[in-house]
């Protein structure tokens, strides 16, 4: 009897893990931007590979167009747990964790892709994603690239070529008050405003321009908007992805690393379609008539040394001293 009350029970044991092992773990992600995003088409990548790699255990359901909340709700829902997962710009963040600042900063215009992948992945990176954690309560899983920062400008408008021609225009720029400091200091008027007020507003003149990504503006057929581009390239910043660390906490190790593993091949693959988006939506601009100049390197250090002017104030109001030194030094710029 003793014997068959054995067997029953590592029975039970057995079945027991075998269904621990073979649970579903079911997220929903939150995303702002439609499906013809690259962001988005990233954000779904990532989804079908941590599907394939664990053997169809996680199941991550992307939310596109702002169907659960925006790149704003979506922080404190995350942080809630009302949504598993997100990816607000670095921007959105600064709030929380002023340090996020840092990418913005003039300084950092005209680094490299590679100095700005070794600042995420060096002391700079760690801290700063212990600070979302910890304010948040939520767990930093990766980071993906926002792509290449342009400056459009309405047909009625002109070109920008170096920084005196933002002079006086109304520019629609997002996230943190140095991107609005800076542009205030090379003489443009800043206008924070939601994307959806942004097409009326260009094409009705209530604002002259806006500072956007290129991956961004041609999946709205930008050029129907603006008839002046300039690709200027200058800053690398993340959309930042978050997860609700309750709904992290439920995974079992394994599948944590599938998580970390699919999350950065599909930054990776995301990476090498930029390249590709970017090349062929300014050949795409320049044959819908509009005007588009690339800046370079030159360029861009003018750009960065008249934004530079609000710089200083800035970093000592925000008390980013630190944050910035120990972001050049992770990015090999000391």
């Amino acid at each position: 009897m003793k014997f068959f009350s054995v067997l029953a029970l590592s029975a039970a044991a057995a079945l027991a893990s075998h269904a621990a092992h073979a649970q579903e773990y079911r997220f929903r992600f939150s995303a702002d931007s439609a499906t013809t995003n690259i962001k988005v088409q990233a954000y779904q990548k990532w989804a079908d590979l941590a599907k394939e790699k664990s053997g169809g255990r996680i199941a991550i359901r992307v939310y596109p167009s702002a169907q659960l909340y925006n790149d704003v709700n979506v922080i404190p829902a995350v942080s809630s747990g009302t949504v598993d997962m997100g990816a607000p710009p670095s921007g959105l963040l600064t709030a929380v964790v002023p340090e996020a600042a840092v990418f913005e900063l003039p300084s950092m215009w005209g680094i490299t892709y590679d100095q700005y992948r070794r600042m995420l992945g060096g002391d700079f990176g760690r801290e700063l994603g212990k600070k979302f954690e910890d304010k948040l309560g939520v767990k930093i899983l990766g980071y993906y690239n926002m792509g290449a920062w342009v400056w459009g400008t309405t047909r009625k408008s002109s070109l920008i070529q170096a920084p005196a021609d933002f002079a006086d225009k109304k520019i629609r720029v997002v996230g943190n008050p140095l991107v609005e400091q800076t542009f205030k200091a090379m003489g443009a008027q800043p206008v924070q405003m939601a994307w959806p007020e942004v097409p009326t507003a260009l094409l009705q003149g209530v604002i002259d321009g806006l500072e956007t990504t290129m991956s961004g503006l041609d999946s709205v057929k930008g050029w129907e908007l603006v008839g002046n581009l300039t690709y200027a390239n200058h800053k690398y910043t993340p959309y930042v992805v978050i997860m609700n660390q309750r709904a992290w906490n439920k995974l079992p190790p394994d599948l944590q690393q599938v998580m970390l593993d699919t999350l950065e091949e599909s930054v990776r693959w995301q990476d090498t379609e930029l390249e590709r988006i970017n090349a062929a939506a300014i050949e795409r601009f320049r044959e819908k008539g509009v005007q588009v100049k690339v800046l370079q390197p030159a360029d861009v250090r003018a750009f960065a040394q008249s934004a530079g002017k609000a710089e200083p104030a800035f970093v000592q109001s925000a008390k980013l001293e630190q944050a910035a030194a120990l972001a050049r030094a992770s990015a090999g710029l000391q």
